[in-house]
């Protein structure tokens, strides 16, 4: 991996971090998505638990992704948390005709975009760290095994 392909990795990973890490710092209100909650048979007292789990998963989440510690698992723990909170909060087929149908419609299919860059993350192996591991070398994994059997054999 060369060093543009590193770099752009980071700024990705950290450019779909700002809007769960927004989320989960509560700068972005989650009234709404409490309501929705109450409004799709939660009941109240189970709200605030969902709430805060779900804050939980993206400020963890967020911050792993956007500092590359374990990045593929945090992509993984995102889209667990993102693919049921888009279908029930943004269900545009149950309100056509409506005016919030555009509304829904276009969260939807933004939520549905930030799940594909997620996928992306979690299905490349190889992801760069903005703190870098100082007890290994920064080759790839795979450079190492090689080297090690190099090593092996050559004894």
């Amino acid at each position: 991996m060369n060093s543009l392909q590193r770099y752009v990795l980071s700024i990705s990973r950290a450019l779909m971090s700002i809007v769960f890490l927004l989320n989960g710092l509560g700068v972005i209100s989650q009234a709404v998505a409490a309501k929705e909650l109450l409004e799709h048979g939660a009941p109240a007292s189970v709200v605030p638990s969902l709430m805060l789990i779900a804050r939980t998963i993206e400020i963890v989440a967020g911050f792993s992704l956007a500092l590359g510690i374990y990045p593929r698992l945090a992509a993984v723990a995102i889209l667990a948390f993102l693919l049921p909170a888009t279908l029930t909060a943004h269900a545009f087929w149950q309100v056509s005709g409506t005016v919030a149908f555009g509304l829904q419609l276009l969260n939807f299919f933004k939520n549905t975009a930030m799940m594909g860059g997620l996928l992306f993350i979690a299905a490349t192996r190889f992801q760069p760290t903005l703190l870098p591991r100082t007890s290994r070398s920064n080759a790839p994994e795979w450079i190492e095994i090689d080297r090690a059997r190099s090593s092996a054999r050559a004894s």
